[in-house]
């Protein structure tokens, strides 16, 4: 039967064959088409009036700049942003998709919900009003002694100047350890609170009516006093706190101890108890970050009367909760972070939603967004991506004059040691100890806060758990752990304009190359320099090689001190260092890996560009962004990464390739003396 099938099919494709009718032409298959311009640049928004020697960042984006309208519900706008709304997209998608096909009860996806549905009926938060605070205010009104006191502020959800979390040692990776750090503020950085510019004063104001407004709609009898108690008790707090550029000093802000150890930084209190209020057995092994602001934390548990720790707790019971609340609550909040973004209007809910989901649920989604919007050939690009960018460095480490034997020797085995994951976890995390209540959403991110705390004192004990992420597969971002060596890119930022497989090579060499170049470089970073191949914070360099990067460090320093995005407020080297070292060295291992890839050949001229100006045309798109002044005034004060036309016009001067691919010239504002250009990795 089969037989006599196989023979009908072939007489009838000998017949056709013999047919007098023309044979039919192949239909032709267009290639695929990059999805930004005719090759992954659109090269509409560039403004070519500008010289790029003069203004790269402006040069590339300038008519985009001049006629971009900064949405009202945005501090800033770019790229990454861009790219995150299509996430959220995404994510609403597949959360509109229960609709007609609801997920399975008691699933992940089933506590994403509803965990989304709680936050979604405003009704019923209206209906409950201050209802959730009330157990926590009674608890915090209940404190009457400073064991009481210490018993709260070691229980989940409660403010504290100081706390705890569970990480790798960094004494030894393999295992987990307890650590603690600064924290209980309001307001973002210490500098909001003593800094003297006139921006800064501004803040305070816009703090003290907040205060005021929660303390009113809590009912308290002198609201404003009140607020006066909670700013003077973090001020104090504050000016216990380490500066964002000292956190960064890794020989200094980092150190292992034994529990002994740790008990000395904090005499005044009781750390066993403390610990066993926390849920943890006595730890063994600790890590301080930042060990002087631990001590003047706890030292406030002394010095200030119990009656203002009251205050302070309960306004950050509600106020760090606020959008958990009614609507009062969530405008009050709104109006002052407003006062500090610089942003006009609130993001829609649907969308504040999802990051509500993104921040503690946010795994619950990943599988099924990766499932749906990251296929795997792009998987697959990617490991070869790095692959080749792991190459490019292999090669210049190889070939580093400032690098003596003995520590190129260490540099390699880092390199070669480095873990690289893509795309998502290969196992999810099990939600189903994680209580939700459709119909209670302050208690569901109390809920969540609590799993999670649960979840990490769980690991206590165990070997560390490499293949957990900290980030969700739909998270537009990538990131280095110097603890586990690992560089790790989600889903979520593996689109264009980062990557594209229909995009012109030059472009994802120049964008994802160079972010994938720049995760690596964070391993040989002002911090991650500090911790060996297999994570241990050590010093593998020698005396003479460390001098070299630390003077080279110290001149890129110096680079981006000079830049001043206000004329009051420049970007703080130090506090950008390792972010500014990726930049850097990222750029250079993607075009190193770019070169490679052409094997010796020219590359094609396409629309007027050769492939060397395709190349830094594309990372200064990937870096496309506006910001409000408020906003980027607070991300100079915090933020570990310089703004983004720094990001852009800071790194490429430093790049010989760059000058000739754009014929800049020394009379060009953005023209850097070879001698002084700064040559890293």
């Amino acid at each position: 039967m089969r037989m006599s099938l196989l023979l009908a099919v072939s007489a009838a494709a000998l017949l056709a064959a013999c047919s007098p009718e023309p044979a039919k032409p192949a239909p032709v298959v267009e290639a695929p088409k990059a999805a930004i311009g005719s090759f992954g640049i659109d090269l509409t928004n560039r403004d070519e009036a500008v010289k790029p020697g003069d203004d790269f960042f402006k040069y590339a984006n300038g008519t985009w700049l001049a006629n971009f309208k900064m949405p009202d519900d945005k501090a800033r706008f770019g790229s990454f942003d861009a790219l995150g709304e299509k996430s959220e997209n995404d994510i609403k998608a597949i959360i509109d998709g229960f609709a007609t096909s609801a997920p399975t009860a008691g699933s992940n996806v089933a506590k994403a919900a509803d965990f989304y549905a709680s936050w979604m009926d405003e009704a019923t938060l209206e209906t409950r009003g201050t209802e959730p605070l009330k157990p926590y205010l009674a608890t915090i009104e209940g404190i009457k002694t400073k064991a009481d006191l210490l018993k709260v502020l070691a229980t989940v959800g409660y403010a504290s100047p100081f706390g705890l979390g569970i990480e790798a040692d960094v004494a030894d990776p393999t295992r987990y350890a307890v650590w603690g750090a600064q924290g209980g503020l309001g307001m973002p950085d210490r500098d909001y609170y003593l800094g003297k510019k006139e921006s800064q004063v501004k803040y305070r104001a816009a703090y003290k009516t907040y205060v005021t407004k929660i303390f009113e709609l809590m009912g308290d009898a002198k609201p404003a006093a009140s607020a006066d108690a909670v700013i003077k008790f973090e001020t104090e707090i504050a000016k216990g706190h380490w500066a964002q550029e000292e956190l960064r000093k890794t020989d200094k802000a980092f150190k292992a101890m034994d529990f002994a150890g740790f008990q000395k930084l904090v005499p005044n209190i009781d750390l066993t108890k403390f610990a066993a209020d926390a849920g943890l057995p006595q730890p063994t092994n600790m890590v301080a970050y930042g060990d002087t602001s631990i001590t003047a934390g706890a030292k406030l548990v002394d010095s200030q009367s119990l009656a203002a720790w009251k205050k302070y707790l309960a306004f950050h019971i509600a106020s760090d909760n606020a959008t958990f609340l009614t609507k009062a609550f969530d405008d009050a909040n709104f109006a002052f972070t407003s006062s500090i973004s610089g942003v006009t209007a609130k993001r829609d809910r649907w969308k504040r939603g999802v990051n509500l989901l993104d921040n503690n649920i946010g795994e619950a989604l990943g599988e099924a967004y990766a499932a749906k919007f990251f296929p795997a050939e792009n998987k697959q690009k990617m490991e070869a991506l790095v692959g080749n960018l792991n190459t490019a460095l292999k090669s210049r480490i190889e070939k580093l004059e400032w690098m003596d034997e003995p520590t190129r020797a260490a540099a390699l085995k880092k390199l070669a040691n480095f873990e690289v994951r893509v795309g998502y976890p290969n196992k999810w995390r099990d939600y189903s100890a994680m209580q939700v209540d459709k119909s209670k959403l302050f208690e569901n991110v109390m809920a969540a806060r609590q799993f999670e705390w649960n979840r990490q004192v769980a690991e206590l004990g165990k070997a560390v758990d490499r293949e957990e992420w900290d980030m969700n597969a739909q998270t537009v971002n990538a990131s280095y752990n110097p603890l586990m060596n690992q560089i790790t890119f989600p889903a979520g930022i593996l689109q264009p304009p980062f990557f594209d497989v229909n995009a012109d090579p030059a472009v994802n060499y120049g964008a994802i190359g160079a972010v994938i170049g720049h995760e690596i470089g964070h391993g040989f970073d002002d911090q991650g320099s500090a911790f060996d191949d297999k994570g241990v914070q050590r010093d593998w360099w020698t005396a003479e090689t460390k001098a070299k990067f630390l003077t080279a460090t110290k001149q890129l320093n110096a680079q981006y001190d000079a830049y001043c995005p206000f004329p009051d407020q420049c970007i703080k080297g130090e506090l950008t260092t390792g972010e500014n070292i990726g930049d850097l060295g990222g750029m250079i291992m993607a075009y190193t890996a770019y070169h490679q890839s052409l094997d010796g050949k020219e590359a094609p001229v396409i629309d007027g560009l050769t492939g060397d100006q395709r190349f830094f045309l594309s990372w200064a798109q990937v870096w496309r962004a506006v910001a409000r002044e408020d906003a980027a005034r607070r991300l100079l004060t915090l933020d570990p990464h310089s703004p983004p036309a720094y990001r852009v016009n800071g790194v490429v001067p430093n790049i010989d390739a760059w000058y000739t691919a754009f014929d800049v010239k020394e009379g060009d504002k953005m023209y850097i003396a070879p001698e002084k250009r700064v040559r890293i990795w």
